[in-house]
């Protein structure tokens, strides 16, 4: 029993570490590019429209590389998840990642029609509207790489794989790590009108991992997630914004059917699953 107890407190401790570690090790970094920015001027002037944009790409690919070295400490070997292979697997990811989005909107719509009367959500709201204008500045590649690339990968490697993982570590019980793991993405986004639908969007995340095993599939959906909302000047027009609106809203269905399902399904063995998906 006093095994247990040691056992969970050790893990309790990992996962707030864990959790503090973004902004912790972030802010090292920073300081460090900053040194030698400072002292040996190593950004082109050619990136300094995109500075933010850039230095947070670069940032998150450190933390991609530290992250990965601890998850070799702290992920344990599972039995076999849902494989859905290569082109299931897309379209899966694809519907699902439209789906939160559509989601999210629903969100807003509500928050704008009945929420927004509220000062603290006005306030909110009003933040929320600039809180990327930084990274979006400058030139595209950088706002692409930052938000809708290396951002969702070091994201769903923190808490989908790390956290998740550690949080299993405590009790066999999946659901735990499922909420528990889904809140804490939302609240690690630290705007409240964000938060709630990133919670949302963090707990089917877990149940996806859990249910396949395979972090490359939400960080797929998550990519997809962001990239909707970050799309290139040249496509970034009322038209296009109102059709891909229109079409999340319809995925919304779609992708609670595949979640169903994926539920309902049962991990096959290698050898049928490669039979099945041609791999």
């Amino acid at each position: 029993m006093e095994r247990n107890y040691k056992r969970t407190a050790f893990w309790a401790i990992v996962i707030v570490l864990l959790y503090l570690s973004y902004e912790r090790l972030s802010d090292v970094i920073f300081r460090a590019f900053n040194y030698i920015d400072v002292n040996y001027s190593v950004v082109p002037e050619a990136l300094l429209p995109s500075i933010n944009a850039f230095v947070d790409t670069f940032i998150s690919a450190i933390l991609i590389v530290i992250y990965l070295i601890l998850a070799v400490f702290i992920v344990k070997k599972h039995e076999p998840g849902v494989k859905l292979g290569y082109v299931k697997g897309f379209i899966f990811c694809l519907v699902m990642g439209f789906a939160f989005y559509g989601i999210a909107g629903l969100w807003f719509e509500l928050v704008d029609r009945f929420l927004v009367a509220i000062p603290f959500i006005a306030e909110n709201v009003e933040y929320f509207s600039g809180v990327y204008d930084d990274l979006e500045s400058g030139a595209y590649i950088w706002s692409l790489l930052s938000i809708s690339i290396i951002g969702p990968v070091v994201e769903e490697i923190l808490f989908r794989l790390l956290i998740f993982n550690s949080l299993e570590r405590i009790t066999k019980s999946p659901w735990f790590a499922i909420i528990v793991s889904g809140v804490l993405f939302g609240i690690w986004h630290m705007i409240f009108v964000q938060s709630v639908y990133t919670a949302v969007m963090g707990c089917i995340m877990g149940l996806i991992y859990y249910k396949t095993r395979n972090i490359f599939y939400t960080i797929l959906i998550h990519i997809i997630n962001n990239t909707i909302g970050n799309l290139p000047p040249a496509l970034n027009t009322d038209a296009i914004n109102t059709l891909i609106s229109n079409v999340t809203y319809l995925m919304i269905i779609p992708g609670i059917i595949l979640l169903i399902l994926l539920c309902k399904e049962k991990p096959a063995n290698r050898e049928l699953a490669a039979e099945d998906y041609g791999l």
